[in-house]
């Protein structure tokens, strides 16, 4: 649990710097339509927006991201890619920092996104650590969303 303090607790930190350098809000229209798209396909099996943004990721940097999930509930993390991306990941850890998940997506794969299917086992703050791996420095686009099953009021979380 410690390690996962040392983690979020600079993340959080980041988090009030990083607005002032612009890193969550990159634009890429196509990744969006792609990302709209599968939002609405869920959308369609009852699911709702629980957390979204389009990311500007330094490559080959994690990019972590902390959220809380509520025990028995059903959340699809959907991460969209840059198209020249040469390998991409999602990692899911719990609040005592064990690795839940690893997904690895390379170029040769056909795809740009990564979908995943989770329903924690108890509430809890989760760490979400997504990676692009592109040629050069420059920063990429990336577009992250966690659905969870339509509350019955309509409302979400």
């Amino acid at each position: 649990m410690r390690t996962i303090l040392y983690i979020i607790l600079p993340v959080l930190l980041f988090t009030n710097a990083s607005a002032q350098q612009a890193r969550v809000g990159c634009v890429d229209k196509s990744m969006r339509v792609q990302a709209e798209q599968m939002k609405h396909d869920f959308k369609a099996q009852g699911m709702e927006v629980y957390k979204d943004a389009m990311l500007s990721m330094k490559p080959g940097q994690p990019y972590p991201i902390a959220v809380q999930l509520t025990e028995k509930e059903l959340y699809q993390f959907i991460l969209v890619g840059d198209g020249d991306a040469g390998k991409i990941y999602f990692e899911l850890f719990d609040g005592k920092d064990h690795k839940l998940a690893e997904k690895v997506i390379k170029k040769g794969d056909g795809t740009n996104f990564i979908i995943y299917s989770f329903m924690p086992q108890k509430s809890d703050i989760y760490l979400v650590v997504l990676t692009q791996k592109v040629k050069g420095n420059a920063d990429v686009c990336g577009s992250f969303t966690i659905m969870q099953k339509a509350s019955a009021n309509g409302t979400g979380q």
